[in-house]
């Protein structure tokens, strides 16, 4: 135990001594110029004193600094910057993904300057099959030393094979990250993959259709009852030609949506056989919905994105996630949308997603990636994103700072806290459980099964 702890004593030393060395050597810091002092380095590094008085002496053995008392310490005058060999990191990232087109670019370019001589490459890869893919494209020549993937790609992943172990590569902004983030990517107390953005599924709805037709808001703690009328109330033929073409809620039908609804009336999807009363339920509820009452418009993935009838005020609520509202704003949206609390069940529950970086095995310099790990996890870093694109943060403090208590008490992060998410990657075994699920669905969302029936056949399964 003493030998870990000294391992990781001296890492944390001779990282911080990397990292001086390197921006005196590239012209970063210049000859003659202070360097932070020893509590700011303290802070801004989140390592001891003595680490950090352990760095700066072994760059004053390498002449490299010079103190000067009572006032700091400064780059030598004696140091001449290098014309270091440029360096190159490349990332891999999976395509289509928001948080690489909106935000990515500025973690990128906030590393790219603190590391002058370092070149970020940017290899955008296709979702499906998307690991086969990586592993083909390495064995083909192709480097890489980090990939960008979405949540529902970890589980796809071989730990062995695919990720390396990042838990000592984080720095103290670890302890601000909400830990159901941190727990769903560790395996046998390995953290595989670090959330650099994340978003419960939540209600969003648009007041302006609410306001319209005279409804009121969502309210706190409202009910599966509430919901129903007031879907009811925003379902209208609008032209009068005998057709409803506006519907209170957008229903998915998507795998990464619909279970939300079951989750909030108790289900555990990896012990269907007990839970065959609250899954009839759930199916129950959405046929009410769609076939009985008729207040909301069925999306099926492949037709057109599952935001369109709620992004042309066709639908005035739909589950989302602060994810695609962000994407949504960043084009012409006609509205301001607003959060609503889940209204399904009695049970706190929802799903989560996450845009993650992970290191390749066949990273050439394991140490830059880190560094590009933590640059995208820094609280400035991580509130410029929020503030310029309206993702949330995956460090508490940054969320408290950028939104109000109410929307943060809309999504059930209020407090600091994500207790109550769980990944599609936690909710079932295997990624072929989910397509058996979704391929026995067919019939159901068509209306041509009973609610009854297709709940029974999937708790015998």
């Amino acid at each position: 135990m003493i030998d870990c702890v000294k391992r990781e004593h001296e890492y944390r030393y001779l990282r911080l001594a990397d990292i001086l060395r390197e921006q005196i050597l590239s012209g970063y810091i210049k000859p003659g110029q202070f360097l932070l002092s020893e509590n700011e380095l303290c802070k801004y590094y989140g390592m001891s004193r003595t680490s950090v008085r352990k760095s700066l002496d072994q760059l004053l053995k390498e002449g490299l600094i010079v103190k000067k008392v009572g006032q700091g310490t400064i780059v030598s005058p004696d140091v001449e910057a290098q014309a270091e060999k440029r360096r190159t990191l490349r990332i891999l990232a999976v395509t289509p993904s928001h948080y690489c087109d909106m935000a990515l670019t500025t973690v990128i370019e906030a590393f790219e300057r603190k590391y002058p001589t370092v070149d970020v490459k940017l290899l955008r890869m296709p979702s499906e099959q998307l690991w086969p893919t990586i592993r083909e494209s390495l064995e083909m020549g192709i480097e890489a030393d980090l990939v960008l993937v979405a949540d529902r790609h970890y589980k796809e992943a071989d730990p062995e094979r695919d990720c390396v172990e990042l838990n000592r590569m984080l720095d103290n902004s670890a302890d601000d990250i909400y830990p159901r983030l941190l727990e769903a990517f560790t395996l046998e107390d390995k953290l595989l993959a670090v959330p650099v953005t994340f978003s419960p599924i939540y209600m969003a709805y648009n007041p302006d259709m609410f306001d319209q037709y005279g409804v009121i808001h969502p309210f706190a703690n409202w009910t599966r009852e509430d919901f129903m009328r007031t879907a009811k109330q925003l379902t209208v033929d609008t032209d009068g030609d005998g057709i409803v073409d506006q519907y209170g809620f957008s229903l998915p039908s998507s795998m990464s949506r619909w279970p939300v609804i079951a989750l909030q009336n108790g289900v555990d999807f990896s012990d269907l056989k007990n839970n065959g009363d609250a899954l009839y339920t759930s199916f129950a509820f959405i046929h009410d919905m769609l076939y009985r009452q008729r207040s909301a418009t069925l999306h099926l993935p492949g037709r057109f994105q599952q935001y369109t009838a709620f992004m042309r005020q066709k639908a005035a609520m739909m589950l989302t996630t602060a994810i695609e509202i962000a994407h949504l704003k960043s084009g012409n949206m006609p509205f301001e949308p607003r959060v609503a609390q889940l209204p399904f069940g009695p049970e706190q529950s929802t799903m989560l997603i996450a845009n993650m970086l992970s290191i390749l095995p066949s990273c050439s310099d394991m140490e830059l990636a880190a560094q590009f790990i933590q640059t995208a996890l820094a609280p400035d870093i991580q509130e410029k994103i929020s503030r310029d694109t309206g993702f949330l943060s995956v460090l508490k403090s940054v969320n408290a700072k950028v939104w109000d208590r109410r929307h943060l008490e809309s999504l059930e992060i209020a407090r600091g806290e994500q207790a109550y998410g769980l990944f599609l990657h936690e909710l079932f075994d295997d990624t072929q459980s989910i397509v058996e699920i979704d391929n026995e669905m067919h019939l159901f969302w068509s209306g041509l099964e009973s609610a009854k029936d297709v709940s029974a056949r999937l708790v015998d399964k």
